[in-house]
Order: C-alpha cells, then structure tokens, then sequence
C-alpha cells in the first residue's frame, strides 16, 4: 500500500477518534476492578462471616418477594470471588423508562439476614461498566463504542506498517532526545510495537462486542448456548409468581453438572416456564456465567446442559472474545496486566496528538486562537476527567437515566455541530470569498 495513504489514514483516525480511544483505554482499565472496587465500598452488603451453618435460598427469595409485591425475581447471584452473600436481583412490575430500577437485595447466606438494599443502576460499580461499554449513551452507545473499537484496529495496523519500517533503521528501545516531536514519536513507535499484540485483541474483541447484537440478528443466529421450549407451558404472568425450590435447584445442579461453579439463577419469566443456571468452570478463559443448565420449572427436569469444552471452535471462539477482552480470568494479576497495556493504548493516542500539535505548531502560531502545548493538553484532559466526573455523580445520585440524556445531547449535539462546522467551512465561507 502507499506510504502516503497509510500516513493519512493513521493520522486521520488518529485525530478523529484518538480522543475517544484514550477516553475508552482509562474508562477500561477502571473497568477492571469493578467488583473489587464495589466490595471495597460495600463491605457491609458484600462481606459476610462464614459459618458452618446454611440458611435456606428458598426462604430468603420468598421473604425478599414479600418484602418487595410490586416486584419480580429476575436472578439470584450466588457467593463467589469478592461476593461473600446472596444477591436477590428484581425488577419492577411497572418500569419507568426514565428512571430504571433493577433492585438488589443482599442476604447473608449462613444466617439468611437481608443485609441491604440498593438500586443496582445507581451503584458506582454500574457507571464503571456503563462508561466503558456504552459511553454512557443509552440507544446507541455500544455501537459507538464498537466504531471506536475499528478505529483503534485500522490504527495499530497502519501504524505497525508505517513505524516497522523506520525501527529496522533504530535500535528499540533507543529514544532520541532531540525535541519534543522526536521524543514523543519514538516512544510512540516503541510502545506501539511493544502493546501491538495487545491493540489488536482488544480492537477486534471490541468492535465485535459492540456490534456483536447486530451482526448475530443479520445472520439469523442465537446466542450458543440459547435454550427455548416448543411451546410456553405457562403464562407470563404465571411464569413470574412461579415458586421454586432453590434449595433443591442447587443440589440438582451440583449432581449433574459437577465441574460448573454456579454463578447465577436465573427464571424465566416469559411464559417459558425455564431456571437458568450459569457458571463457570474453573480453569477456562472463556466468557463470564456461560455455562449452562437449563431445567423445568414445574419437574426440575434438566432439558439442556452447555458445555463450552464441549462445543466446536466458532462457539469456543464466540465465548473466548469478551474474556480476551475484559481479562477476568486470570486474576488480580492478569488485571494490572491489562490495565497496564491500556494505559499504553491512551498513551499512544496522547502521544500521536502531541506529534501533530509539534508538526503543526508553526503554521498554528500564525492563528489568533493559538494555544500552546501544555495548557490545551491539560484543557484536554481537565475536561476529560471533569466529564467522567460529572457523570459518576449524577449516575450514583440520579441513576441511568438523566446523565443518559445528558450524555446523548452533548455527544450528538457536538456531532451536529462539527458536521455543520465542516460544511461552513467547505462551501459557504468559500462561496464568501469568490
């Protein structure tokens, strides 16, 4: 391909969506420390004392549904790494589109003490999750995040065609001193080369989680381990006030699928008349809670058994992407590596941003509105970290719903505005001047 091609492009995505890759790349690695960073915050719900004695599942989901009549069960997350307690997930009869509400209630698991209650969206775990995985744009914020996934994949590899060539010609590792400019492109180039591997999982298990809905839709298929009767036994309504043994659920789940750590539970409620049971098996990297036991609600007959182990390679490969990406399978370790590397990713977007400012800097010191390095990367990232600020707060005070449309007016108000700006610039101030 030309050089000359391969530099516009690089430069031009760089530009463009640089921003955004180094807001994703930090949003990410605070990402990763989700449930570390919620028992940190909520001992008292996520921290029990254990005890040789059991309280009853079945009992502690029936007295939590007494407590809440204009609610349903939606799931129950069972005591794992960081989750010493029951945590009895609901939703409301009657949902409000604006403020959303998905209802926690922790339950000590020894003694059946409810713990506490919250609303899981305005948790600072969920601003975490929702920032990176959606911008916290409420309609289309995956995809974009998924676009900006692509960028970073035709980024990492322009830049490894481009800057490959050059480090044949240098030592690696070795950083020219000589201005800022050259500094930051070494660096540039070196950490590049070192985080490519990294950069191009984390671009394309990216782009594909963001689209993945869609692209899954377009070619008629399920999710693997998707399971539905012939026919719903029961009516919706039915199927939600359904009462179940959990007790028994658990011990049926142990004797038939041994190897899977049972991370939730999980009832239909669409008339299907199903219990979704979800784990892991230790020792795999595949996708969080997809393994799966699927049994009847009105036998306990187990319909269904998914073994990731056991399927063939495009499901292996289907339920290895989000692990790839999000890194939470190999531990605390595994993590701070990861969190490492994406920093790198933001490092490399900040740095290419700098290269272009020093390029460019004479030519932009004859403009009025010039601004030198220093202040516009600290205006920058002053207004980076005051937005994510911005946001966690009315998240944690609000929940989804007002800094969701806070988000979408200012992301696509500022979209409208540079577009309008573009086609100022490109016809009408030209036609001015003729």
């Amino acid at each position: 391909m030309d050089k000359k091609l391969l530099w516009k492009i690089h430069n031009w995505v760089g530009l463009y969506a640089g921003l955004m890759i180094a807001f994703l790349s930090l949003t990410g690695a605070a990402a990763l420390f989700r449930p570390e960073v919620d028992q940190l915050l909520n001992p008292q719900l996520t921290k029990v004392q254990p005890s040789p004695q059991r309280a009853s599942l079945s009992k502690a989901v029936k007295e939590v549904l007494e407590m809440h009549p204009d609610k349903y069960l939606f799931e129950v997350e069972l005591p794992r790494e960081h989750l010493d307690s029951w945590n009895i997930r609901l939703r409301p009869n009657e949902a409000e589109e604006f403020n959303p509400m998905f209802w926690e209630v922790f339950v000590n698991p020894y003694t059946g003490e409810i713990l506490g209650e919250r609303n899981y969206f305005k948790t600072f775990s969920y601003f975490l999750r929702n920032i990176h995985v959606r911008f916290y744009e409420a309609n289309y914020g995956r995809q974009i995040v998924g676009l900006i996934g692509l960028a970073l994949l035709v980024s990492t590899i322009t830049g490894f065609l481009i800057y490959g060539k050059f480090m044949k010609k240098q030592s690696f590792g070795k950083v020219r001193r000589k201005n800022m400019r050259i500094t930051q492109a070494d660096l540039h180039k070196y950490i590049g080369a070192a985080a490519l591997i990294f950069n191009l999982m984390i671009s394309i298990s990216g782009a594909w989680l963001g689209w993945q809905s869609y692209i899954m839709t377009a070619a008629g298929k399920e999710l693997p381990n998707a399971y539905s009767p012939d026919h719903k036994p029961l009516s919706a309504e039915l199927d939600k006030r359904f009462v179940l043994n959990y007790d028994r659920i658990m011990d049926i789940t142990q004797q038939a699928f041994p190897e899977m750590v049972p991370w939730d539970i999980r009832p239909s409620t669409n008339g299907d008349g199903l219990i979704h049971v979800l784990g892991d098996v230790a020792g795999q990297a595949y996708e969080r809670r997809s393994n799966k036991l699927v049994l009847t609600k009105e036998q306990l007959e187990i319909v269904s058994r998914f073994k990731i182990n056991e399927e063939g390679k495009l499901t292996k490969l289907y339920y290895i992407q989000e692990a790839l990406h999000f890194g939470d399978f190999g531990g605390m370790s595994l993590k701070i590596i990861y969190a490492i590397l994406a920093f790198t990713s933001g490092f490399l977007s900040i740095s290419g941003f700098i290269i272009y400012l020093e390029r460019t800097k004479k030519k932009r010191q004859e403009k009025p509105d010039f601004i030198a390095l220093k202040p516009l990367l600290i205006r920058w990232t002053g207004g980076m970290l005051l937005s994510i600020s911005l946001i966690a707060v009315l998240s944690i005070r609000y929940g989804i719903g007002l800094p969701s449309l806070l988000v979408g007016f200012i992301f696509y108000g500022f979209i409208i505005f540079y577009l309008a700006r573009a086609v100022y610039l490109r016809f009408i101030s030209i036609s001015k001047h003729d």
